[in-house]
């Protein structure tokens, strides 16, 4: 038999090959299907209806059942188009051509490379195509991979033509802040349930509930709860739909929120909305806030209260660095204290963390006024009547 330089099939497919082998003449009685054409080298080029080019697969070794209308291919490898363009490269290491291309079956470490935008990668173990409705759908072990970012699900599906990549299961987004250096384990996990990632431009969307978590040194630092997230991986942000929970085990510190973003790149959690928190016996509230993780800091932008035994305090701003529990109140600080009815006003205090958990303020340096009232037993034998003298704490 010649070498067969190219074969027009059925679904608008252009196969172009090198036969290497084919049937011999036998008995019709003794042979009851005819042997397979077996390639030395194989491409199927598929069109859509317009003419513009849809895809392209190429094999070094495949096998044509005429019967079945099937090919068999191995460690194939190809292309993906979008308005004529080259959007994915596309290999494996088995593929079967169904019905001359209506389906693409491929199997053993499958990868989708994105050839434009933020150059995803999305790998498998099996890959279910259907070029018709540029649908891939990946359903083993699937995982998506940018400069920055990592997407595992117990399923994925891509629709080729919008970019779309649908994961379903459990999904979880790791995150490195910077680029993946091999070895080197997250800064932070998210769970999710279904989420929508555009591969385009990068907006991503999850279905709750939301649960994360930041690590550093193995120790676990800080915990999150949400509803759901919408975010975009290109610019490294994500916004944590309210009701927002945020977790400082350490210190048994705790942050109730509405919602609240994530810059990934920056590393840090910001919020304009009045929230409430505690920190072991200590209770706060404010309105906005920073919490910056790669500090240790979480600070209250405006119209901070916090609120423990006997003493209540009041500031324009405040901050509190849990790596050292040090605590800084600034703007019109207010301190009052059960005992004696006491006042302390300043524009700084100082104060830490003690360890029954209560916030101890000190003002060193500062100029601090303090009024007190003493009882009547005490005011009766002093002798000489004077103005209490300045405190400082």
């Amino acid at each position: 038999m010649n070498p067969t330089p190219g074969l027009r099939l059925a679904g608008g497919i252009v196969l172009i090959s090198v036969l290497l082998c084919g049937c011999e003449s036998t008995d019709d009685s003794a042979a009851p299907a005819a042997p397979p054409f077996v390639f030395r080298s194989l491409e199927l080029r598929q069109k859509k209806a317009d003419g513009s080019r849809d895809w392209d697969l190429n094999s070094p070794e495949a096998r044509y059942e005429f019967s079945r209308r099937l090919v068999r291919a191995r460690n194939p490898s190809g292309l993906l188009y979008n308005k004529n363009k080259p959007t994915f490269t596309i290999k494996a290491q088995n593929a079967v051509v169904f019905n001359d291309g209506q389906e693409v079956l491929l199997e053993g470490d499958v990868q989708l490379q994105q050839l434009t935008g933020q150059k995803v990668l999305i790998r498998g173990d099996r890959l279910r195509w259907t070029p018709g409705r540029s649908l891939l759908v990946i359903d083993q072990r699937p995982q998506a991979d940018d400069q920055s970012n990592r997407l595992r699900a117990s399923s994925a599906q891509l629709q080729q033509d919008s970019q779309d990549l649908t994961l379903m299961g459990v999904v979880q987004l790791e995150q490195w802040g910077q680029a993946r250096k091999p070895g080197v384990n997250p800064n932070s996990v998210l769970r999710t349930q279904k989420a929508i990632w555009n591969l385009g431009d990068g907006a991503l969307q999850a279905q709750g509930p939301v649960l994360g978590q930041r690590r550093e040194k193995q120790d676990t630092l800080q915990q999150l709860q949400a509803s759901r997230l919408s975010g975009n991986t290109k610019e490294g942000l994500v916004d944590l739909i309210e009701p927002v929970r945020v977790q400082f085990p350490q210190r048994k510190g705790l942050l109730n929120a509405l919602t609240t973003r994530w810059n990934f790149k920056k590393e840090t959690l910001s919020s304009e909305h009045p929230f409430d928190g505690r920190l072991e016996r200590s209770n706060i509230e404010g309105r906005g806030f920073l919490v910056d993780l790669k500090k240790s800091t979480v600070k209250v932008s405006q119209d901070c209260r916090l609120q423990q035994p006997g003493e209540q305090l009041k500031a324009d701003r405040c901050e509190w660095n849990w790596s050292n529990d040090a605590v800084l109140a600034k703007g019109n600080v207010v301190l009052r204290r059960k005992s004696n009815n006491q006042v302390t006003r300043s524009q700084v205090l100082r104060g830490k963390v003690g360890r029954k958990g209560t916030v101890i303020f000190s003002a060193p340096g500062d100029k601090v006024r303090s009024e007190l009232s003493l009882d009547e037993g005490r005011s009766r034998s002093t002798k000489k009547t004077r103005q209490p003298a300045p405190v400082s704490f």
